[in-house]
């Protein structure tokens, strides 16, 4: 697992998968990793249950393995999944302040 991601939950729902989970203690919204074979899906999501099949590009990316000018330049897989989950930790933020102004 990713040693960096350690403020929420891990599950194993698969054989094959891993699925974090972490949503702020009174917030709404939060983010989920779901690490799959080769590849990770990292989506801001609205509680625990919510789910992203296609969804926007704002809430929902795919990060795949490296490239070969990727691996030459260093970067690794856990490298890109870190970049995703600031980016969707930040839309999280977003929507949970939105929610916020609109229950106000």
């Amino acid at each position: 697992m990713l040693k960096n991601l350690n403020q929420g939950t891990w599950s194993r729902p698969t054989d094959r998968s891993a699925v974090y989970l972490e949503i702020a203690p009174g917030k709404k919204w939060g983010v989920r990793v779901t690490l799959i074979d080769s590849f990770a899906k990292v989506e801001a999501v609205e509680g625990p249950q919510g789910i992203w099949y296609k969804g926007p590009q704002r809430y929902s990316t795919t990060v795949r393995p490296p490239n070969f000018w990727e691996l030459l330049c260093g970067i690794t897989l856990e490298d890109k999944i870190m970049a995703a989950v600031e980016e969707k930790r930040q839309v999280a933020q977003e929507e949970n302040a939105r929610y916020s102004d609109s229950t106000s």
